[in-house]
């Protein structure tokens, strides 16, 4: 599971994060939504171990991330918003020196990467180097290394980002198939219908504090508004939908 205990997250006299009490059970698809500067990746770095709370504490799989960050690690895939692919390694070595770090090596490793590969749509890109290849195809690369070893849980910063249509339902059927397995998964996202469509479970998050969670239905309905949660997103951060 994922959890959040009363984490603050402080620049200066900026506050990017406020207070956030947060847990996310096994097995829970949580969409955590909110405009730029919400404090969205600011959670996840946090979570991570990226970055040191003010105050507060971050949880994964129940290990205190600051206490015992490589413990913590072991457990979790995680794409960043921006992931970086060592340029000159094919993504058959990215996923092998992934899977090394994870303590797989071996012909069991060997066939892991190569259903990897074949989930992400990356076999015929596997033996060209990183730095050849198309925005989207490395965004898949840096999706495959996060499920290579079945982490406990699954942390993704807007991994839409640069997908074609079909690369995105293939992952939000995988996603929801690791929430069935028992992972707890948090994205980011900034597609509201994706996140009405897919999570279990959504928070909404606005100038650092959450505003409101449960269901996507259900956050619309505590905060007292009317409309989807997209409508409500825009509302709520004082903007309005674009046709």
């Amino acid at each position: 599971m994922i959890r959040f205990e009363r984490a603050v997250k402080r620049y200066g006299d900026k506050t990017a994060l406020a207070d956030l009490s947060l847990e996310i059970p096994a097995g829970t698809l949580f969409a955590l939504v909110g405009p730029n500067g919400a404090g969205k990746t600011t959670a996840i770095g946090l979570l991570t171990g990226l970055l040191a709370p003010t105050s507060g504490r971050t949880f994964l799989a129940g290990i205190d991330v600051a206490r015992d960050p490589v413990a913590a690690k072991a457990r979790l895939g995680f794409v960043p918003d921006r992931p970086y692919l060592w340029p000159k390694w094919t993504p058959r070595e990215t996923l092998r020196f992934v899977g090394a770090v994870f303590a797989r090596r071996g012909p069991e490793l060997e066939d892991r990467i190569d259903v990897e590969l074949a989930a992400f749509d990356l076999t015929e890109f596997s033996s060209q180097r990183n730095e050849t290849l198309s925005h989207g195809t490395r965004q898949r690369v840096a999706l495959a290394q996060a499920f290579l070893h079945d982490p406990d849980v699954l942390v993704l910063d807007e991994p839409m980002v640069g997908l074609d249509p079909l690369a995105q339902r293939g992952l939000t059927e995988r996603l929801a198939a690791a929430a069935a397995a028992g992972a707890a998964v948090l994205l980011t996202t900034h597609q509201l219908a994706l996140a009405e469509e897919i999570a279990t479970v959504a928070g909404l998050l606005v100038d650092g504090r959450l505003v409101a969670r449960g269901t996507p239905r259900s956050v619309v309905t505590k905060t007292g508004r009317t409309g989807t949660l997209s409508e409500i997103f825009f509302d709520l951060a004082g903007g309005t939908p674009r046709p």
